[in-house]
């Protein structure tokens, strides 16, 4: 009974801990700039929440919902596009037996492992020689590879038996249908958990639009936020909370919508 009251006391601290800067920002978008440096943690009154929403909306003739598009662009084209490249390379893994099958599988772990920092200034250099800076396809395509996409549907591909894939040869589809028709159904799990974790990483993409984007017209959501100023250049505190707050309900209703597909998977390879 001690132990299990230990238990819960500690899980009660760990969900303040993270439940608290959700609250913040959410009463943060009932106050205005004074309120905010006043330290309270109760709430504002509502006339400055609808201020605060019509600052955002109308905020350089509604440079907002530019960047509102501009996210759900990137990233329903990039989560996509990743997810059906990762999807082929793992059918791939899991049909064919060639030559460095498992040599290769090690090293795309190793490439999972290599923070995306790290590839931002070749990707630099490598769209500055293609004409590419300061256009969307520079934030788009890098997030068309998506390395650790690919070892996880390898693990969802092996879950699939062999005896269907045998069936369906029997029947005399080709590869293609073989994908299309009898394997993707069969990983619909795997494919949402990987579509949700890489539109969630698209969403919150910040470094690599701050380094190939010029225009604000372009930039993402995450991005553009954080260039919210008044006439004189000074941070708009309070509309910068009430925008992160509305930049978090996409992704919010995007896992409630589909969490019952959400179902993270142990990583192997035959």
């Amino acid at each position: 009974m001690r132990k299990r009251t230990l238990t819960t006391i500690v899980m009660v601290i760990l969900a303040l801990f993270f439940i608290f800067p959700f609250y913040w920002l959410v009463i943060g978008t009932t106050k205005n700039v004074s309120q905010l440096f006043q330290k309270s943690l109760l709430p504002g009154v509502p006339s400055h929440f609808l201020e605060n929403i019509r600052g955002v909306f109308t905020y350089e003739n509604g440079v907002y919902l530019k960047w509102l598009a501009n996210s759900g662009l990137y990233a329903v084209v990039g989560a996509f596009a990743a997810i059906f490249f990762a999807s082929m390379a793992g059918f791939a893994f899991r049909r064919y037996n060639f030559y460095g099958k498992k040599i290769l599988f090690i090293l795309i772990l190793g490439f999972a492992m290599v923070p995306i920092y790290a590839t931002t200034l070749p990707l630099f250099m490598l769209f500055r020689d293609l004409g590419l800076i300061n256009s969307r396809l520079a934030v788009m395509l890098p997030s068309f590879v998506n390395v650790f996409g690919v070892y996880m549907m390898v693990s969802y591909w092996n879950q699939v038996s062999e005896e269907v894939f045998n069936a369906a040869q029997i029947d005399g589809a080709n590869d293609l249908r073989i994908f299309f028709q009898i394997g993707l159904p069969n990983i619909i799990p795997g494919f949402i958990t990987q579509f949700l974790l890489s539109f969630v990483s698209i969403w919150n993409n910040f470094f690599l639009p701050l380094v190939v984007l010029n225009s604000r017209a372009k930039m993402p959501l995450i991005l553009g936020i954080t260039t919210i100023t008044d006439p004189q250049g000074f941070p708009v505190y309070n509309l910068t909370i009430t925008s992160s707050f509305f930049a978090i309900l996409p992704l919010l209703v995007l896992f409630i919508a589909m969490q019952k597909y959400f179902k993270p998977q142990i990583y192997t390879i035959h």
